[in-house]
C-alpha cells in the first residue's frame, strides 16, 4: 500500500484515508511518517525519468519573474517573525518545539484538515501561546518543512518576498507549501525551477551561501545537468548571493545536506562537527569533516573576515548519523537536538560559550533521528526585515527655535555604516527633503534637524545602511510627521 501511495505522489496525487485522491496528504494519517531520506520507492521514481520531467513541467510555458533592484537574504541568525512546522508526524517532538517558539516568535503550524480539529487548543493546553499560532491549512506528505518550506528575501523598497525552489523529493504536496504561505503572508512568490532543499543551504546574511555537492547529485533528487556555474547564478539571481562555497557532503546520513554537520551561529561563527576516531563516523566521514573544516577556515565571509570555527563533537556512528549542528534560532531561543549521548552536553556547552546571550536549550530527539533528520529539519523560519527602526521608538526634543532633535532604536544583528544612518526631513510632504547625520549614544541615535517653523508639520523619514550595503528605511510610505509640541 505504502509503495502504491508513494508512486501516485509522483504523479501528482495522493491516498488519503484509504482512497485515492487529488489532493489531500497522506503523511497525516499514516501510522509511520515519510523518512527524511529518499524511501526505497522513491528512489524508483527517481530512476524511471518521469521525476525531473514531473519537476519541470509546470516552467515549460511560464515566464519566470526573477526578484528585482536590490535585494538580501537574511541569516537564520538574524530577526524572525515566525517559524513554520507541518504537523505530519513526530508529534510529541513538534509539541515541544511549538510550545517554547510560541512564547519567542509566531508559529505558522501547516495541517490538513483531518489533523485541524482541537489542535491549536491541544497546542495551548500544552503550554503554548495560542496567541501566537496559526493553523495553516494544507495538505502535506511529510515532516520537513525545512528542505520545501519558502526562502525569505527583501528588497530595498521594504518589502519581504518569497523565492519558491523545488523539493528534491517527489512530493508534490509538500512542494506547495510556500505559494500557501505565500498568500497568506500576502507575500510575492518567485517560482525557481532550482531543485534546492532548505537543509542544504546556509547564508552569512552578507550574499556568501554555503550548501554541500550533493546538490548536483541525481540519486539524492538533484539534476545531474546542472553546472556550477549554473548554481551560481540561481544564487545570484534569486537570493543576491554574490559566492558559493561547496563542501563535501557526509555519507550514510540520509541526506547529504550542509545542516547535517555545520552552522553559522553568527556571521563569523561556525560549529563544524568532528569525531573522535575515523571509526567513530560512517567511512569516510572523519576526513570528510576535517576536510570540510579546513576549507572554511580558509574561507572569509562577505564582509572578507575569516570565518571563526569551532568544531563540535559528533555521537559515534551505530547505523545513524547523529547532528547536533541540527538546530534553529528562533530569535534568542536556540533550539539543540540531543540525544541521551556522552556529546550531549559537551554540544550545548560550544553553543553557550560563543552565544553567552541566548538561550540554548537541548530536546530529544531520539525519536525522529533515525529518520535522517532532527530539528533544522522540521522547522522553516518566517524571517524578519533584518533592520528595523520600530515607529514607537521615535522621539522628538525641542532645543530651541526651528530646532528639534530626533532620537530613534535600530534593531539588528548586523553591523551598521555609522556614516549612513539619517534622518530626511521636510515642511512639504512632497520635500525637498534636508538631511541629518545620525549619532549613537548609550543604544539609541539622535540627529539634530534644523532651520523649521515648528507651527507646521515636520514630514520626515529614516535611512540606513549596514557595512554590507543592505538598507532600511522608516518609515517606508511618504506622508508622515514628527509629532512634537507645536510653537505657540
Amino acid at each position: 500500500m505504502i509503495k502504491n501511495r508513494l508512486m501516485a505522489m509522483a504523479l501528482g496525487v495522493s491516498f488519503a484515508f484509504g482512497a485515492l485522491t487529488a489532493g489531500p496528504s497522506l503523511a497525516a494519517g499514516d501510522a509511520k511518517p515519510l523518512p527524511h531520506s529518499l524511501t526505497a520507492q522513491e528512489r524508483e521514481v527517481i530512476k524511471s525519468g518521469k521525476y525531473l520531467e514531473n519537476k519541470y513541467r509546470p516552467f515549460l510555458h511560464k515566464r519566470l519573474k526573477k526578484p528585482e533592484g536590490s535585494f538580501w537574504m537574511p541569516a537564520e541568525f538574524e530577526k524572525c517573525e515566525g517559524i513554520c512546522f507541518s504537523w505530519a508526524g513526530y508529534s510529541d517532538l513538534l509539541t515541544k518545539l511549538i510550545v517554547d517558539s510560541s512564547k519567542h516568535a509566531k508559529v505558522f503550524l501547516g495541517a490538513s484538515s483531518y489533523n485541524q480539529s482541537g489542535l491549536k487548543d491541544r497546542l495551548v493546553s500544552a503550554g503554548a501561546n495560542g496567541e501566537n499560532i496559526t493553523i495553516v491549512p494544507a495538505s502535506l506528505d511529510s515532516v520537513w518543512i525545512r528542505d520545501f518550506g519558502p526562502f525569505f528575501i527583501h528588497t530595498e523598497a521594504k518589502k519581504r518576498e518569497i523565492v519558491d525552489c523545488l523539493y528534491n523529493r517527489p512530493r508534490p504536496n509538500d512542494d506547495k507549501f510556500p505559494a500557501t504561505i505565500g498568500q497568506m503572508l500576502n507575500v510575492k512568490v518567485h517560482p525557481c525551477k532550482l531543485i534546492l532543499p532548505g537543509g542544504n543551504f546556509q547564508t552569512d546574511g552578507h550574499g556568501v551561501a554555503i550548501l554541500t555537492d550533493v546538490v548536483f547529485d541525481p540519486s539524492e533528487g538533484g539534476d545531474p545537468n546542472m553546472t556550477k556555474a549554473d548554481l551560481e547564478k540561481y544564487m545570484s539571481d534569486y537570493f543576491g548571493i554574490k559566492k558559493v562555497i561547496l563542501l563535501k557532503k557526509m555519507k550514510r546520513d540520509g541526506t547529504g545536506h550542509v545542516d547535517m554537520f555545520s552552522k553559522l551561529l553568527d556571521d563569523r561563527n561556525f560549529i563544524v562537527g568532528y569525531y573522535a576516531t575515523p571509526a567513530d563516523g560512517a567511512a569516510g566521514n572523519f576526513d570528510i569533516l576535517n576536510e570540510n573544516a579546513k576549507t572554511l577556515e580558509n574561507e572569509t565571509n562577505g564582509m572578507g573576515e575569516k570565518f571563526i570555527v569551532t568544531r563540535i563533537p559528533m555521537p559515534k556512528y551505530d547505523g545513524t548519523s547523529y547532528s547536533h549542528t541540527n538546530s534553529v534560532f528562533v530569535n534568542n531561543l536556540v533550539m539543540v537536538p540531543v540525544y541521551g549521548k556522552p556529546t550531549d552536553e559537551e554540544a550545548l556547552g560550544i553553543y553557550r560559550k560563543i552565544l553567552p546571550n541566548h538561550i540554548v536549550k537541548g530536546y530529544d530527539c531520539r525519536g525522529i533521528i533515525t529518520a535522517n533528520g532532527a530539528i533544522h529539519c522540521v522547522t522553516s523560519l518566517v524571517m524578519a526585515d533584518p533592520i528595523q527602526v520600530k515607529e514607537d521608538s521615535v522621539s522628538t526634543r525641542a532645543l530651541g527655535p526651528g530646532a528639534l532633535a530626533v532620537s530613534f532604536k535600530v534593531e539588528t544583528k548586523r553591523r551598521l555604516n555609522p556614516e549612513k544612518i539619517t534622518v530626511h526631513y521636510a515642511e512639504d510632504a512632497k520635500g525637498p527633503f534636508r538631511q541629518a547625520a545620525a549619532d549613537r549614544a548609550y543604544g539609541t541615535y539622535t540627529a539634530t534637524i534644523e532651520g523649521l517653523d515648528l507651527r507646521n508639520p515636520v514630514y520626515y523619514f529614516i535611512t540606513i545602511e549596514a557595512a554590507d550595503g543592505s538598507t532600511a528605511r522608516m518609515p517606508v510610505e511618504s506622508g508622515v510627521t514628527l509629532t512634537f509640541d507645536s510653537v505657540k
